[in-house]
């Protein structure tokens, strides 16, 4: 058999298998392999299919998924092969897609319009679905910010045979933020060094938030060596620093933070007094004495002198 007859019988059986599955259909498998551009997934029985390794990576760029990682995804082409995606792409989802997409949880991509009372006007497929403003977002941010922008959503509510699509965008957020948390947890240990910003300061200390919405407390006592009476005198929201990590109770997920620690603890012993010069001595040449019968006799042997000679 020649090469191109055995490309056209792999072809012709891939297309014969993928006849099991219909466009828009919502289906499992599990990851067989991860290429450079696509992943393959196994079905059930000897179907395979493939998958864009752009969709089983997160924002940052990172994969998600792994070898052996069950997935759910729906079925966007059956040409020449099994094509699957883990969200719909706004300009191919059908209404039968979208219900398929709410009653499985798939992500489905739709273009932000205008903002209305409420929420936002988003064009899915070519339906017009609506965007409650509270989940458009994980914080509250300016309407005109998200106009105009192709976001992935969640359907939240479907009705009225595609007339009523509620979406939200911020459910998707929270699950990656949530993912995201729980890999920011794993690194964190008593003695670790990292990096976070000030989120907020009160009296007591300010709140440092290390990744992902993981937020530890930085207390005032632990800012400086020094004694501090004003947090804000030391740090401010927004700001970048290197804290250590002191304490962590995983019980009341609370993580204690220290600023001081990185920098070197002052002496706390007095110094030694300088010391005390030795008095030099009075006269180191020693002292020579009279004995008192010598100093008398000479005094006798001078009166002798002035007297005369003895009669």
């Amino acid at each position: 058999m020649s090469e191109s007859t055995e490309d056209f019988a792999a072809l012709f059986e891939a297309s014969q298998r993928a006849k099991r599955f219909v466009q828009g259909q919502t289906i499992e498998g599990t990851i067989v392999g991860i290429g450079a551009d696509v992943a393959f997934v196994d079905v059930g029985g000897k179907g395979e299919a493939t998958i864009d390794v752009a969709e089983l990576k997160d924002a940052d760029g990172d994969l998600e998924a792994a070898v052996g990682d069950r997935i759910q995804a729906v079925v966007v082409s059956t040409s020449g092969g099994l094509t699957l995606s883990r969200r719909l792409a706004r300009g191919a989802a059908t209404d039968r897609q979208l219900e398929n997409a709410f009653r499985s949880g798939l992500a489905v991509e739709g273009k932000v319009g205008t903002a209305g009372k409420g929420g936002y006007e988003v064009r899915v497929g070519h339906q017009r679905a609506f965007c409650p403003f509270s989940q458009i977002d994980i914080v509250r941010t300016e309407p005109s910010q998200h106009e105009g922008r192709v976001y992935t959503f969640r359907i939240t509510e479907y009705g009225e045979g595609g007339r009523n699509i509620v979406l939200s965008r911020r459910v998707l957020l929270e699950e990656a933020q949530r993912a995201e948390a729980e890999q920011v947890r794993h690194n964190i240990a008593p003695g670790a060094v990292m990096r976070g910003r000030v989120t907020s300061v009160r009296e007591f200390g300010a709140f440092v938030d290390l990744g992902a919405g993981v937020q530890g407390l930085l207390h005032i006592s632990e800012m400086s060596w020094s004694r501090v009476t004003d947090p804000s005198q030391v740090v401010r929201p927004g700001d970048e620093i290197a804290v250590k990590i002191l304490r962590v109770d995983d019980g009341k997920q609370k993580i204690s933070l220290g600023l001081k620690q990185l920098t070197e603890e002052p002496s706390t012993t007095a110094p030694e007094p300088p010391a005390t010069p030795k008095p030099e001595a009075e006269n180191d040449t020693p002292t020579q004495h009279t004995d008192p019968a010598e100093g008398f006799g000479s005094l006798a042997d001078k009166l002798r002198g002035a007297l005369g000679p003895k009669l």
